[in-house]
């Protein structure tokens, strides 16, 4: 009986710490209702409400536009600056 109080009691609070931190931490807004609210349900119900929060109210991931994708990740992955680079060697050795 009482390693499943103990079990219990830990899957309360695990529950209630990760809905709270992942609601009130996050920039987006939420989908459904405004932040204070999705906090009080995640305290009230904090099993459902968790379940909630992560299936009907946190922000979705907004996608980067294709241009953000596509570009360069590092300034070796940049034909401008491997060119000016070059440039730089070739003139350093005359």
């Amino acid at each position: 009986m009482g390693r499943v109080l103990l079990f219990t009691v830990l899957l309360y609070l695990a529950a209630l710490i990760t809905g709270i931190a992942d609601c009130l931490g996050s920039e987006e807004e939420p989908r459904r209702f405004r932040r204070g609210i999705w906090a009080l349900l995640i305290v009230v119900l904090p099993i459902a409400g968790t379940v909630l929060w992560f299936t009907h109210g946190r922000p979705t991931k907004k996608r980067r536009s294709a241009r953000a994708r596509s570009g360069p990740v590092a300034p070796d992955d940049d034909p401008q600056f491997l060119a000016d680079l070059e440039r730089r060697l070739r003139d350093d050795q005359n």
